[in-house]
């Protein structure tokens, strides 16, 4: 930590919060995510809604239609906000130019250097205002900051979303599981924030 001339404190540190947001995460990410049911009884058999059924089930049956959509996500790292550093996370799925996921969220790291807590806003679908809910969830930093593990609420399930960064720092795989689905992310960094 070290104090700036007007007295503004930057906190930036070897943390794996730090390393994976800061060093790492910071920069506009573009590539290709994946949906799957891979157990239809039980999505069937959850207690996550119609609403979410329907979702889920348009979900896959577009991907299988139409291939795997765009994801874009920018990080915008800031190491002076809060007591250990904030990142913002904007992440945009599209097919065909449309809109299919909005997700926008702030990463709150903490002190203790692995900790984050993720207060998200999402939008499914191209509709504004329609299909919208904020939520908040937690993560954990590993590996110096070279994976991830989330815990986040996503189609009314809990799943567990593993992100791995390739050793070259500019791709990443990402993984998320739940009871009856999975979800992949490959991107790759094309460049800063605008």
């Amino acid at each position: 930590m070290t104090t700036e001339p007007e007295g503004i404190t930057r906190h930036r540190t070897n943390a794996p919060n730090h390393v994976y947001y800061f060093d790492i995460g910071t920069g506009v990410w573009r590539g290709k995510a994946t949906f799957r049911v891979t157990s239809w009884p039980r999505l069937m058999r959850s207690r996550i809604g119609l609403t979410n059924k329907l979702l889920a089930t348009v979900m896959h049956v577009v991907e299988l239609l139409t291939g795997a959509p765009e994801q874009e996500s920018t990080i915008v790292a800031k190491p002076e906000e809060g007591e250990f550093g904030v990142a913002d996370n904007v992440v945009k799925i599209s097919k065909f130019g449309m809109s299919l996921y909005l997700l926008e969220e702030q990463y709150v790291l903490d002190s203790n250097g692995t900790g984050v807590v993720v207060h998200g806003k999402e939008r499914l679908g191209p509709v504004p205002g329609v299909l919208t809910r904020t939520f908040t969830y937690s993560a954990e930093i590993r590996d110096e900051g070279m994976a991830a593990t989330y815990r986040m609420p996503l189609l009314g399930s809990p799943w567990i979303a593993n992100y791995q960064v390739a050793t070259d720092r500019q791709s990443l795989f990402a993984e998320l599981l739940c009871d009856w689905g999975r979800v992949t992310e490959e991107t790759r960094r094309v460049g800063a924030p605008a």
